[in-house]
């Protein structure tokens, strides 16, 4: 009787590592890209205000890229674990089944 399977969608994992890294790089460009946006803004009480609201957020936003990173680092060790297992596991298979093979050579002498 076979026990469930485990389905893991490692590509998937990959991605979605690759996606929080962008994440956290956007987090952490947020204020020069505000100053930048600011600064196109063209009027001055724009300017100041939407360079206020950025900076005012920087303490969230600090603690929201501290959250990110903290699950993409968990999501890479997932991926690196599973792929460490899924590799080992068939090498065992190989390596199973080329005793297999070795057995029944042997065993028709």
């Amino acid at each position: 009787m076979a026990g469930p399977d485990l389905s893991v969608d490692l590509p998937l994992l990959k991605q979605l590592k690759k996606d929080l890294d962008a994440i956290v790089k956007e987090f952490t460009d947020a204020d020069d890209f505000s100053d930048d946006v600011a600064d196109a803004t063209g009027h001055d009480a724009l300017h100041d205000s939407v360079r206020d609201f950025a900076h005012k957020w920087n303490d969230k936003r600090k603690k929201m890229t501290a959250n990110v990173d903290a699950l993409q680092k968990q999501i890479s060790a997932i991926t690196d674990g599973f792929t460490t297992v899924d590799s080992k596991l068939a090498k065992a298979l190989e390596d199973a089944h080329t005793e297999q093979q070795k057995q029944k050579i042997g065993g028709a002498k």
